[in-house]
């Protein structure tokens, strides 16, 4: 999937893809019909839903949410040590799963926010790789 995805700077794509996504912000948050916003804007409705689905803009938040992977040792405590690291990291844990140990290794996947923290995911995942018993951590995608 990601394979059919760019990131390009808007100034080197036609006017009327920044006006779609103003007609989307219009229409979906001002709740104002596409005729208006389109009306508005100065594009015309097909326009508009040739490329609605397909135009996005980038979360204002990238790279402060995150899914990460977490290997362990299967011993009573980790998950506890690594709960402390993101909560004095500043960040919060959003989901956690944390699957049932087999051959003595436990695996933990972890949706974590650090929008409040003044430090980087990737500074998170490297404090959590020097918990006693962590064997690795993995940043698996970042919003």
């Amino acid at each position: 999937m990601n394979q059919d995805y760019l990131i390009i700077h808007k100034s080197i794509l036609p006017d009327y893809f920044d006006t779609v996504l103003k007609a989307k912000s219009l229409v979906e948050d001002e709740k104002m019909s596409v005729s208006d916003a389109c009306r508005m804007l100065g594009i015309s409705r097909s326009t508009f839903y040739k490329y609605k689905d397909n135009i996005f803009s980038p979360s204002k938040n990238y790279g402060k949410k995150a899914i990460v992977g977490v290997k362990t040792a299967d011993k009573m405590g980790v998950l506890s040590n690594i709960l402390s690291i993101i909560y004095k990291f500043g960040a919060n844990v959003i989901t956690i799963n944390q699957d049932m140990p087999i051959k003595d290794s436990a695996y933990i996947t972890m949706a974590i926010d650090v929008s409040d923290s003044e430090k980087d995911i990737n500074e998170l995942v490297k404090e959590l790789k020097t918990v006693e018993n962590v064997r690795s951590a993995n940043i698996i995608a970042v919003e």
